[in-house]
Formats: C-alpha cells, sequence, structure tokens
C-alpha cells in the first residue's frame, strides 16, 4: 500500500470520527426527548433556534447552568456550541438588541426576553449569577476558536401559560444524523472512484464500507462523545494530518 493511500485513509478516520460525534449527538438527542415528556426549550426565531435544554453537559447541546436559577426566578445562564456537537448556538453572534429569545420550561411557563446587549470577554471570565430577572446565552468566540466568549444578555418581560412547541426538534435532529452517515459514504465513495491510484481503489472503497459501518452503530448505539475532540486532534498531529 502506498504512502499516499495510507494518509488518505487516515484522513478519513479522522473526519469519520468528527462526524461520529454529531451523530452521537443527534441520534442521543432524539432518544432522550422520545423519554422526556416535559422537556424545557430554547427558542430564538430570529437565527431559527429551537433547541432543547439540558442539565447534563454543553456537549449534548444548549446546557443550563445548574448555579443559575430556572426563568421567573432569577438569573438564567445557557451555554452551547457554535461547533460540532449540534452547533445550537452556531449564529448567536447574529442576535440584536430587541430579538425575541423565549425560554418553554415545564413547571414555569413560556418565559419571554428581549436582548439588551453583547459583549466579548475572555476564556476566564466569571459571570455573576444574581443579576435579576435577566438570561445570559454564553458560546465561544470566534467562530472556531476556544479563546473568548460570546456573551448575549436579555432581559425579561413576560410569562405565559406553558405551552411545548408544536413541532419539536426530534425529526430534524434524526434526519440530520442519517444525512450524516449518507453523506459520509456518497463522500467516501466518490473519492475512491476517482483515486488515481487505481489499483488501490478498492482500499479505500473497503475503508469508506468499514467507517460508514461505524458511523451507523454510533447511529443506533449512541453513546456521548465527550472529549473526543481532544482525541482527534492529537491523532491528527501524531499522522501530520
Amino acid at each position: 500500500m502506498k504512502v499516499s493511500t495510507v494518509l488518505v485513509i487516515a484522513g478519513m478516520i479522522i473526519i469519520s470520527l468528527y462526524f461520529l460525534v454529531e451523530v452521537n449527538y443527534y441520534s442521543g438527542a432524539v432518544k432522550t426527548e422520545k423519554n422526556d415528556n416535559n422537556a424545557l426549550y430554547l427558542l430564538i426565531p430570529a437565527i431559527g433556534i429551537e433547541q432543547t435544554i439540558n442539565n447534563k453537559s454543553v456537549d449534548y447541546g444548549v446546557y443550563h447552568e445548574p448555579q443559575s436559577s430556572r426563568p421567573g426566578n432569577g438569573t438564567v445562564v445557557l451555554f452551547g456550541h457554535r461547533t460540532l456537537h449540534g452547533s445550537p448556538f452556531l449564529k448567536l453572534d447574529q442576535l440584536k438588541e430587541g430579538d425575541n429569545v423565549t425560554l418553554v420550561w415545564s413547571g414555569v411557563g413560556n418565559v419571554e426576553y428581549r436582548v439588551t446587549n453583547s459583549s466579548i470577554v475572555s476564556e476566564d471570565y466569571r459571570l455573576s449569577v444574581e443579576q435579576g430577572h435577566v438570561l445570559f446565552l454564553i458560546t465561544c468566540y470566534p467562530l472556531g476558536s476556544t479563546k473568548q466568549r460570546l456573551v448575549i444578555k436579555a432581559q425579561q418581560e413576560h410569562i405565559y401559560p406553558y405551552q411545548a412547541p408544536g413541532d419539536t426538534p426530534e425529526d430534524v435532529q434524526n434526519y440530520c444524523a442519517l444525512a450524516l452517515i449518507a453523506g459520509f459514504f456518497v463522500g467516501g465513495m466518490v473519492v475512491s472512484l476517482f483515486y488515481p491510484i487505481q489499483e488501490e481503489r478498492y482500499i479505500l472503497t473497503l475503508a469508506t464500507v468499514a467507517l460508514t459501518m461505524f458511523l451507523v452503530m454510533g447511529y443506533l448505539f449512541p453513546t456521548p462523545a465527550v472529549g473526543v475532540e481532544s482525541y482527534i486532534s492529537n491523532l491528527s498531529n501524531y499522522l501530520g494530518v
């Protein structure tokens, strides 16, 4: 097997690991929502966010900081990734003053907030969770970096009776997982078909099928891919890819 083929396979493995993070996230989120009749939601129409809120980890999507309050009781703090793990806060930097943010919270109601300002702070910034009836949305900044944090502040305005969204994110998340698997398979087959070393194309085809099955297993039996990014980075550095 030629060195170039080995490097291509190594690249495919690294890419499949990134895909695995997302497949695990989407399929795991679907299974969680099916078993949760009191799911909490974050709705931001201006940037198309309709996400469930969890109390486990930011790696599961939008995460409620446990040291902060429930809406209606004080300061609420939510975290989310801009890349990987569903990228729930990918477009958070597009929010403007006056935009509406709604928390759909079982036992509290539908709590409306209005964005008042945004700021960029250092990664070691510590936010007070006693600032009154406000909401903070926090994510990494700039995109793809963890050097700083983007902080969106919104002021609580109204509380309405609890009403969950008519269309939950479940179906979309399920399709995302399947689309990722299909996309990886198609991409791998295209690479195999046009690989310049004709006698080794079958090796890339086998690698594509094997890694696709790996992703299918991640879809059927999702497990949190916590920390997998660090392994990907180490593998990339080791292989020089």
